[in-house]
């Protein structure tokens, strides 16, 4: 079968996003069309025993750079120990290319690293886990976390190539796999009802990892992001609607660190938003059921964590880069298939709509 290409149409920084199996060849021959004075490869310790001699045999990367696996490298610390790392090897100037290989975290980081190397190198994104594929790797946001928060520190900076190579699933363990249709389920409650269906359909086949399926998935949700990001490349107005569910993730995440896949607390996010949703935005509560039901057909978490309290949620919310001053602007639904803005007050009415307790 034919790779698949997803143009991500921003004039002389426009891209595509491929998606198949198998695809070093199309790496190859991207590499190649860049040419590159030096290609610095950056993985994380587990995709890196998988995948990195591979790829950097494929690509004649001239270093590899391995982070430890986890949120935790999404920090100053490691990406100071990659700024050295880079400098000592002597080989970096304006030509040179970054190749991110791994999850979102990796591709999050590595953006970085390219954003603000030489106030800015190529980079392309090699991303292993659907997470990635499906979201973080799409778009151009790059960022690292602060003990205040996630992804304060970070920069858009758009790659110039994205290879989503099914291949890579096969390795990928079950629990990171289902965390990530979060995202998926996501796009289609903000953007495409057709998508909704034909989850609701294929929720079997999606958990086989069939490729077809999977494919299919992957081409709606990258299209559907690519002309939200073709429209609102800086998040100035319709892109922010993508965070639908992740105000929330983004707090128990910090509340709660080492609890929660990143997409398991979107899931739990998003049944939040949808409730807001159906309180402050019109939507049916039938929709929003549905919503929440089939992510929880998926095996995700639908509930808000015990022990996330009022204060806490308050506390870190007001740190949110969506905040400004006493009200933060939340992502909600008023159908299926469309999302807008909500500015809420920060106060104990917003924390039990979210929280869902009364």
């Amino acid at each position: 079968m034919e790779n698949t290409r997803v143009p991500v149409a921003l004039g002389e920084r426009s891209y595509d996003v491929v998606i198949g199996e198998r695809l070093m060849d199309a790496l190859i021959a991207s590499a190649r069309v860049l040419k590159p004075t030096s290609i610095f490869l950056v993985t994380d310790s587990n995709v890196g025993l998988l995948h990195a001699d591979f790829v950097r045999n494929a690509i004649v990367a001239n270093h590899v750079f391995t982070v430890p696996a986890g949120e935790n490298s999404k920090s100053l610390r490691v990406l100071e120990g990659l700024f050295d790392d880079v400098f000592a090897t002597r080989k970096l100037d304006r030509q040179s290319l970054v190749v991110a290989l791994g999850g979102g975290v990796v591709g999050d980081l590595a953006g970085f690293l390219a954003a603000t190397l030489l106030r800015g190198v190529r980079c392309i994104h090699v991303p292993t886990s659907l997470l990635a594929m499906v979201d973080s790797s799409v778009g151009g946001k790059t960022a690292i976390n602060h003990q205040t928060g996630k992804n304060l520190i970070g920069a858009f900076h758009q790659p110039v190539g994205v290879f989503c190579d099914l291949h890579f699933l096969e390795t990928l363990p079950a629990r990171e796999y289902v965390s990530a249709i979060a995202e998926i389920v996501k796009t289609a409650a903000i953007g495409d009802a057709d998508l909704l269906a034909y989850l609701e359909t294929n929720t079997d086949a999606l958990l086989r990892r069939n490729p077809d399926v999977l494919r299919h998935v992957l081409a709606r949700c990258i299209s559907f992001k690519a002309s939200v990001v073709a429209e609102d490349e800086m998040e100035s107005g319709r892109r922010a609607t993508l965070n639908l569910g992740h105000t929330l993730a983004h707090v128990i995440e910090a509340a709660l660190p080492e609890e929660f896949l990143h997409g398991e607390a979107v899931a739990i996010g998003l049944v939040a938003a949808l409730r807001l949703s159906v309180a402050h935005a019109g939507l049916d509560a039938v929709q929003a059921r549905r919503v929440g039901d089939l992510l929880a057909r998926f095996g995700l978490p639908v509930e808000v964590p015990a022990g996330l309290t009022t204060d806490r949620l308050l506390e870190i919310m007001a740190s949110d880069k969506k905040r400004a001053g006493d009200v933060i602007r939340f992502i909600v639904t008023p159908e299926i298939g469309r999302a807008s803005v909500l500015p809420c007050g920060l106060d104990g009415n917003l924390a039990a709509s979210l929280l869902g307790r009364t």
